[in-house]
């Protein structure tokens, strides 16, 4: 692993700035090697330079905040990339770019290896490759120059704040996270963290924590950004909370009703399937109609025996008698009185 170049500087705090006066915020370009003009690798750097301007038009690459390409063949083929902090939007993410297509030859005019870091972006290109690599060298600290009250408790707010943060980027597609915590009943912590998304979840983690310790955990503000990854803490809300903000947990599923299940009647082991309520609101009214056809059928049996009652002569004949007279008459085993 490359050793780590560590450049320190002190500032009160830094807004976002427009395109009109954006400036950059550090570039290394010292120790890289360099090119000839209208060499190969020049035309070639500006081809890629042109190309991102062209994108830029487009969302290639920008809707997302994150984008490399190459240029030419080896050994004059160019490495380029580019990363928006994904808290901001594509047009100001445009605009960073494009701002740095122009800023990157007046920075660095002959350099093959460039860094360029903005508010809003990173700008990067080299004659070797740097995609999907991690690189923590140069490690830049900006710092606020106010110091905080309890610096030990603080000390501990931020790391554990930090880290928990690293963990969520290093989990995340995007290799971007935010986390905020209270600090004093007027003030708040608030962090961000980001990597380029071509690295794994492994180096991601890896670049966030060398980057943890160089951190100012005595003062209010402070800052940490290298090739690969950023770091920032600060006492007020630097970054957009919406672009942040974790998407809603998803509704509840509709819960499917179903009928309730038959009630099943318990039955005597043995004994028929019909219960004793169902039997009796069968009998009864069949007794009753029974009941009723007997009383009825009597009563015009009596009627009958007073319109065809035998002459008096005939009083001492038996019942037989009566029905061989009245032959029309049906003999029944029903006795009424």
């Amino acid at each position: 692993m490359p050793s780590l170049k560590f450049f320190m500087f002190f500032l009160v705090q830094l807004g976002s700035t427009s395109a009109a006066d954006r400036k950059n915020l550090y570039h290394d370009c010292s120790n890289a090697t360099t090119f000839s003009r209208n060499s190969t690798y020049q035309s070639n750097l500006n081809f890629f330079l042109s190309s991102l301007v062209s994108n830029a038009t487009r969302s290639n690459g920008f809707s997302n905040g994150f984008y490399n390409a190459t240029a030419g063949q080896d050994p004059n083929k160019v490495y380029g990339l580019f990363l928006c902090r994904a808290d901001v939007s594509p047009t100001t993410c445009r605009d960073c770019v494009n701002f740095a297509t122009s800023d990157a030859l007046k920075l660095c005019p002959v350099q093959k290896d460039t860094v360029i870091w903005y508010e809003e972006c990173l700008f990067r290109y080299s004659n070797v490759s740097i995609f999907s690599t991690m690189d923590p060298s140069p490690m830049i600290l900006l710092s606020n120059v106010n110091n905080v009250t309890e610096p030990a408790r603080f000390k501990q707010l931020l790391g554990n704040t930090m880290n928990e943060a690293a963990t969520q980027a290093a989990d995340s597609s995007k290799r971007f996270a935010t986390r905020k915590e209270n600090f004093t009943t007027f003030e708040k912590l608030y962090c961000l963290v980001q990597c380029t998304p071509d690295l794994s979840s492994l180096e991601c983690n890896s670049c966030l924590q060398q980057s943890f310790g160089g951190l100012p955990s005595d003062k209010k503000g402070g800052r940490i950004f290298s090739p690969s990854c950023y770091s920032r803490f600060e006492l007020y809300p630097f970054y957009n909370d919406t672009a942040t903000a974790a998407p809603p947990p998803p509704p509840p599923p509709t819960p499917v009703l179903s009928p309730p299940p038959p009630v099943s009647v318990a039955r005597p082991e043995g004994k028929s399937g019909i219960s004793s309520s169902i039997i009796i609101a069968i009998i009864a009214p069949t007794v009753v109609a029974v009941v009723l056809f007997i009383a009825g059928y009597c009563l015009l049996i009596r009627r009958a025996r007073k319109k065809n009652s035998p002459p008096p002569e005939d009083n001492g004949k038996s019942l037989k008698s009566y029905f061989i007279n009245h032959p029309n008459n049906l003999l029944l085993p029903i006795v009424c009185a």
